[in-house]
């Protein structure tokens, strides 16, 4: 396959939420977390939101849009997240909300995909990305458009009906090839639909995990947390991923932190996450934080 058919993935961090930490780490008891990341006062932790970016010969992607600069539907969500600075991200490499051509989101909680729409001066709300198709499962669509009342304070209407409206929301259903060498894989636990990405480039297969591991002792099969869909599917799909990418020695994120990681190096991470051992060199690039530019695909 020549060079120029071969797409290439950047890992960002779009925003910081915080987090109840007893909701996060689930059935693991506060004294065993709280040795790997420390509370604030009101017992919350922060993690991050991330997205990531294939240079793809075909067009621009994005998995993940963040949650946007809509106004929060509830005043009590606004100390929880950081602005999105999505939007700036790309400035800085480049590029423009027109130059996206496909949109992934690993499922419609709006921390990640309120950022796919945006509010006009006139209060209207219209796509983000004007040229680009978005891509959801749809068991994922489904659950955001029927939540059940534990569910339903994650979704916002307004994140996906106006893509609906537009005709730029392609529902699919299962493993599909989006473009030549990226892929989506159902892997469902945190919500009903959710999805991973995988993207092959010329020297590393790079797999975007979406909500699978919000924090790097999530990699242990036992750390779920409280507020997922189904914590056993969730379990699974961890495992599931975990042994493919191992096997085809991918490169994943995230993992809870601005890098993407060998998968070679999931277990020592995570057994270092759980004061367990001392951890190995796991990084590989970390999320962009300075203004370098990726390379064009021609």
């Amino acid at each position: 396959m020549a060079k120029s058919r071969r797409p290439f993935a950047q890992l960002l961090r779009v925003s910081t939420t915080r987090t109840d930490g007893g909701a996060l780490f689930g059935t693991i008891i506060k004294d065993r977390w709280e040795r790997f990341v420390s509370p604030d006062r009101q017992n919350r932790v922060a993690i991050g939101n991330y997205s990531m970016l294939v240079n793809h010969v075909d067009g621009w992607i994005l998995v993940n849009a963040g949650p946007g600069d809509k106004s929060p539907q509830s005043l009590s969500l606004a100390p929880m997240r950081s602005r999105s600075s999505l939007l700036r991200e790309l400035r800085e490499l480049g590029l423009v909300p027109k130059d996206i051509t496909t949109v992934v989101l690993t499922h419609l909680h709006n921390e990640h995909a309120g950022g796919g729409t945006h509010m006009t001066s006139s209060g209207r709300v219209l796509s983000t990305f004007p040229n680009a198709r978005y891509l959801v499962q749809q068991d994922a669509l489904q659950d955001a458009s029927h939540p059940s009342a534990r569910s339903s304070s994650l979704y916002r209407a307004d994140d996906y009906q106006p893509l609906l409206d537009s005709g730029q929301l392609e529902v699919i259903d299962g493993p599909r090839e989006i473009a030549q060498g990226v892929w989506v894989e159902p892997a469902a636990g945190p919500t009903p639909g959710h999805q991973v990405v995988v993207a092959e480039g010329l020297d590393e297969t790079y797999a975007f995990l979406g909500s699978l591991v919000p924090t790097s002792m999530h990699l242990t099969p036992e750390v779920v947390g409280a507020a997922d869909w189904n914590p056993e599917a969730t379990c699974r799909s961890k495992q599931a991923i975990r042994a493919h990418a191992v096997k085809e020695s991918w490169t994943v994120g995230p993992v809870g932190r601005d890098e993407w990681v060998r998968a070679a190096d999931l277990e020592s991470l995570a057994s270092f996450s759980l004061g367990e051992a001392s951890v190995k060199s796991a990084v590989v690039t970390k999320a962009r934080t300075s203004k370098e530019r990726l390379p064009i695909a021609v």
